[in-house]
């Protein structure tokens, strides 16, 4: 195993204790919510009892003042009111803290895409609950409620605190950092002419190797030796792919090209692997030139795939959103090709009527 391979795993293994310790603090502070609703509810039964008490007159005139009474009524009261509000406030942190248990879950059973897209949504997203909580956590504490907030039990729910936001920035930070620094190594990712091996090496490595689930490909000078470079470039990596898509144009056919299709089709499918060959509509394939490759968490432009590993170039990462939006677009004018080998098989027999 290479030195690099060994931080990897060693990164992996620091993501899931960071993970399991967030979702640790998150359930601390999810039974925090439970015990404050516990302690106002009770400060609420007794404040709403003294009140019951004092206007069914158990007090008496000769303990206490008219006016006195009547303050002490108005304070009770409004403590009353105070930690009703308190408690339904308290209640919402609750439901907060369940999303936060949530999105730690899902944190953890996502724990080997680390570097993913749906990583960092719901890395934001506990962020963002949790500092929701603790702001209304001290706006509820901000009245004159009568809760000792200086409490150990209350260390530990400030700690917790503390921990959840610190893991939430590092995993952002840091860790989303370290997937900004694979983007910048694919960025830097250049094709030398004179390294036609080395290039294909660095291509599998740093990009291709990088692809998951949907992968779709745009190239519209796509032949017989496209499709063995494609098959060097992802045949180590084929059980994380479940479909590709390529949009292509018939200008770089060759004799050969059909076989060859038919041949990468059916191996694919014995691997799991779902292949769409669709062919863009002639206004489109006039103005589109770039070549990409994305998946739903990263894209990549890229040099012909035919010569992708012989033409001095280099390989661009750019917006996922972009490389959808372009594909899909031209997706809507385009023929699948199995549809164009009957239109042309159609044709060739009227021809020959």
């Amino acid at each position: 195993m290479s030195e690099e391979d060994e931080n990897v795993d060693k990164e992996n293994i620091n993501y899931k204790y960071l993970v399991i310790m967030l979702g640790l603090a998150t359930l601390a502070l999810s039974t925090s919510a439970v015990y404050m609703m516990e302690v106002l509810g009770i400060n609420y039964g007794i404040s709403y009892a003294i009140t019951d008490l004092a206007s069914a007159g158990v007090f008496s005139q000769n303990s206490m003042s008219n006016a006195n009474m009547t303050y002490v009524l108005g304070q009770t009261a409004a403590t009353a009111n105070a930690l009703h509000s308190a408690m339904r406030e308290v209640y919402i942190k609750f439901l907060i803290s369940l999303g936060m248990l949530g999105a730690s879950f899902i944190l953890y059973t996502s724990r080997r895409d680390m570097f993913g897209a749906a990583t960092r949504r719901y890395t934001l997203l506990h962020l963002a609950l949790t500092l929701i909580f603790i702001a209304m956590f001290f706006i509820v504490f901000s009245g004159n409620l009568p809760v000792d907030l200086n409490r150990i039990y209350f260390m530990l729910v400030y700690f917790a605190m503390a921990a959840a936001v610190g893991i939430d920035a590092y995993l952002e930070l840091v860790v989303h950092g370290q997937f900004q620094k694979i983007i910048r190594r694919g960025n830097e990712v250049r094709i030398e002419p004179n390294t036609p091996y080395t290039n294909m090496i660095k291509l599998r490595e740093v990009v291709f190797s990088n692809l998951r689930d949907h992968v779709r490909i745009v190239d519209k000078h796509f032949n017989s030796q496209a499709i063995s470079n494609l098959h060097r470039l992802i045949g180590e990596d084929l059980p994380n792919i479940k479909k590709i898509d390529v949009l292509t144009s018939k200008e770089m056919f060759d004799s050969k090209f059909l076989d060859n299709y038919n041949d990468f089709k059916k191996e694919l499918g014995n691997a799991g692997v779902e292949l769409n060959f669709m062919l863009m509509a002639e206004a489109d394939n006039t103005t589109q030139h770039e070549r990409f490759v994305f998946d739903d968490s990263r894209a990549y432009k890229i040099p012909p795939l035919n010569i992708i590993n012989k033409k001095s170039e280099h390989v661009v990462n750019f917006s996922v959103k972009d490389a959808k939006g372009r594909f899909d677009a031209l997706s809507k004018n385009a023929t699948k090709y199995e549809n164009y080998l009957v239109k042309q098989a159609r044709e060739q027999k009227q021809d020959s009527q």
